[in-house]
């Protein structure tokens, strides 16, 4: 197994029990995530600030001025201002500079999400009287917006210093030819876009058994027997939605297809209907456009909400291109 030498003099840790510092309270670098997951956290690097110092006036930055003790733990705030930094409230985790000071005994730090188990590992270790020990720390940010340093003995002051913080980051990682890029933006050229837009294709959607391809006047559209299926919508935070729109064929006239946009509290199956473009097909052949320009809850909040379509398709004879929501943005 790989290893990394933490500290030249005193101990050297593995791979597996940094995850264990990194990975314990908000998924920070995972290693179960894959690569194609779409579901990654970024880093963000910043002018380092000074976030904790607890030796004596005049170095002291935050709330405490005396050594953490044997076998404590303390933790503190690092989202929004504090100490002289301030860290969005969407960061997952830091990157950090810790140094111990003054450590009266041979000891070490862990570093670790308030509110989670303290992992057996260590981030830096020292000896009694031992001058300052510096090392780089990541360490996801507990639900409570908090980082607990642990000391396992004797006495020593900490300075923590951040670099840099992580959030996360949802990705599409598909890659469309040149001639699907063209058709795609060839069939939509005609269509209101604001200050933004998403358009979710056929493969965007939860796929379904049943579901079939066809090419009508050179687009492709997903066919159904019947069934309703979702695909996630990723909007900027703060962006008013202005607009539904769907592209939709259809050959039976007596059958409904529609068409929401809806939004799923975090932590709840309460998904609530924000927006509905639907429409009793009064052709023969053909395709049309369903829209909905009235949204109920338009301004987007990504901290209490999930954004989704949800297609429904009722027969065997009923097409589907794509959805479009349109935005504007503050």
């Amino acid at each position: 197994m790989k290893v990394v030498r933490l500290h030249a003099r005193v101990r050297w840790a593995t791979i597996g029990a940094l995850c264990a510092v990194v990975a314990g309270g908000g998924g920070l670098m995972s290693a179960s995530a894959s690569v194609g997951s779409g579901e990654k956290a970024i880093f963000v690097p910043i002018t380092p600030c000074r976030v904790m110092d607890t030796r004596i006036a005049p170095f002291t930055v935050g709330a405490r001025s005396n050594p953490i003790g044997s076998g404590e733990t303390h933790s503190i705030s690092v989202r929004g201002t504090n100490g002289n930094c301030t860290i969005p409230t969407d960061a997952t985790g830091l990157a950090m500079n810790v140094t111990a000071v003054n450590g009266t005994d041979a000891s070490y730090l862990t570093v670790f999400p308030s509110g989670v188990t303290q992992p057996v590992a260590s981030n830096l270790n020292w000896s009694a009287g031992e001058a300052a020990v510096p090392n780089a720390v990541n360490a996801s940010i507990g639900g409570d917006g908090k980082v607990s340093f642990f000391n396992n003995a004797g006495n020593v002051d900490v300075v923590a210093d951040i670099v840099g913080y992580y959030v996360d980051h949802n990705h599409d990682d598909r890659y469309y030819a040149k001639g699907e890029i063209d058709t795609q933006l060839a069939a939509k050229a005609d269509k209101p876009t604001g200050s933004g837009a998403l358009t979710l294709g056929p493969s965007a959607f939860v796929p379904s058994n049943g579901n079939v391809a066809y090419t009508y006047d050179g687009i492709t559209f997903l066919n159904t027997a019947g069934g309703c299926f979702s695909a996630p919508v990723q909007i900027p935070d703060g962006a008013t939605i202005t607009q539904l729109r769907g592209h939709i064929a259809d050959f039976d006239a007596a059958v409904i297809t529609s068409v929401d946009l809806r939004r799923d509290p975090i932590g709840s199956a309460a998904a609530a209907v924000i927006a509905s473009a639907g429409t009793t097909a009064a052709f023969a052949t053909g395709n049309t456009e369903v829209v909905d320009s009235t949204v109920t809850t338009p301004v987007v909040d990504n901290a209490s909400f999930t954004y989704f379509v949800m297609l429904c398709l009722f027969s065997g004879s009923q097409y589907f291109h794509d959805a479009t929501v349109a935005y504007i943005l503050p």
